[in-house]
């Protein structure tokens, strides 16, 4: 995967453009695997994409410089949705009728859903080229408040961010990420609109399925996730992902032995993936529905 996207970001418009630019339909099926990619990445992240520590961190460092972003940025957010699933900023799909209005709500929602999960992934890198003080003050504000998990996850942060060496990796991660989009932008030249549109594809296609398996569930059951149902080929396009409640049960075990967990546990699906996918543009739910008995079987 990694191959296909500097092929696509750099191989396609420096050599193949300049022949015939109906070559540009191969960012077609690139844009396609792009939850793949996420998942090879997903897989570093939980340190199973090699055994060997310092190969699965080299792996997960090039995947996240090729999706735009930085890989310890990506890691922290995620291993803190595991930690502290549903906290006050990790449901974007609630809203408190008696602070937001459904409108807005609705279209915060939906630019989140749409394209603006992407952008944050990508942007989050750059605020950390900031003075570490500045640095800080933007954690202090993203994690404000006064419950516990955002408590934890702000003390997390700043350890995080703040480290010297850390802050390091992910500063040169985001140069390598930006060196790559501008080096694209340069060599798509009056092409540019394929590279737009291969960038817009694989923004709506991670947002759009970041939340899916979350929509609608329970603030008060940090433990839960859907298992949402996708043909076998498919299912294996996101490299068994759709076991999302087998996976948050047991984070650590790697994409091929789901199947195997789901069925030693007497998992079940709950809705199909593709009809939740479509479920989530109806518009965030408010909050007071989301309790146990309401929102899960």
């Amino acid at each position: 995967m990694a191959s296909f996207t500097i092929g696509g970001l750099i191989v396609l418009p420096l050599w193949l453009l300049p022949l015939d630019s109906q070559w540009g339909w191969l960012l077609l099926p690139i844009a396609l695997l792009t939850n793949l990619f996420w998942a090879l990445h997903h897989e570093a992240i939980h340190g199973g994409f090699h055994d060997d520590r310092q190969r699965n961190l080299q792996a997960g460092r090039l995947m996240a410089v090729l999706l735009g972003s930085s890989f310890h940025v990506l890691r922290f957010g995620h291993l803190m949705h595991h930690q502290y699933n549903r906290n006050p900023i990790d449901r974007p799909d609630t809203y408190d009728p008696a602070s937001t209005s459904r409108l807005k709500a609705r279209l915060s929602f939906l630019g989140t859903l749409l394209f603006g999960l992407y952008l944050a992934e990508v942007l989050a890198p750059i605020a950390c080229w900031l003075p570490r003080p500045a640095i800080g003050r933007i954690i202090d504000r993203v994690y404000r408040g006064d419950d516990p998990a955002l408590h934890a996850i702000r003390l997390a942060a700043h350890r995080q961010f703040l480290d010297p060496k850390r802050l390091r990796l992910i500063r040169i991660d985001t140069v390598l990420a930006w060196s790559l989009l501008a080096s694209s932008a340069v060599v798509f030249d009056t092409h540019w609109p394929m590279l737009l549109g291969f960038l817009i594809a694989r923004g709506l296609l991670i947002s759009v399925f970041d939340n899916v398996y979350h929509f609608g569930t329970p603030i008060d059951r940090p433990d839960y996730a859907r298992n949402l149902s996708l043909p076998v080929p498919l299912r294996l396009l996101i490299l068994n992902m759709n076991m999302h409640r087998v996976h948050h049960h047991r984070p650590a075990l790697s994409w091929w032995a789901l199947p195997a967990q789901f069925a030693a546990s007497k998992e079940q699906y709950d809705a199909p993936l593709l009809r939740m996918a479509m479920a989530q543009f109806a518009g965030p739910v408010p909050i007071r529905e989301l309790s146990s008995s309401k929102s899960a079987p």
